[in-house]
């Protein structure tokens, strides 16, 4: 009965469901559309934590185009435990006609030779952006 148990245990999780946000991710890493003209200001910060370690910034703000609905994500190619900063997946979207706008932090063990990508989608429109370091 026990092992019964077990293999319906290792079907369901096998089984399970990807997360929307786990979705977006894979997306994202496997889309190489880059956005030729992208109707926000995007800005990137890294600076060192220590030797092994750095931090990352993105900062949306600006927009040129109406944007009450904005969902973002930044992924990285580096190796990492962590989970990507986003908003607007698996919280509410933010609303850059109101607020000042979006910052997107995170953590990354390698200091150099990072490709990341930054998913930004808005009133039924995706951008995408690119920024090697």
């Amino acid at each position: 009965m026990k092992k019964i148990l077990l293999v319906l245990c290792i079907l369901l999780v096998g089984c399970s469901k990807p997360t929307i946000y786990d979705t977006y991710v894979k997306n994202l890493k496997e889309n190489n559309n880059i956005s030729a003209d992208i109707p926000f200001d995007i800005e990137f910060y890294i600076d060192n934590v220590n030797e092994n370690r750095i931090i990352y910034q993105v900062i949306i703000d600006n927009p040129q185009i109406e944007t009450d609905n904005v969902t973002a994500l930044v992924i990285h190619d580096g190796k990492t435990n962590d989970i990507f900063p986003s908003v607007g997946i698996v919280d509410e979207p933010i609303d850059l006609n109101i607020d000042k706008g979006i910052i997107l932090l995170g953590y990354i063990d390698q200091t150099s030779d990072i490709n990341f990508k930054v998913l930004i989608e808005t009133n039924n429109q995706q951008y995408i952006y690119e920024y090697k370091y």
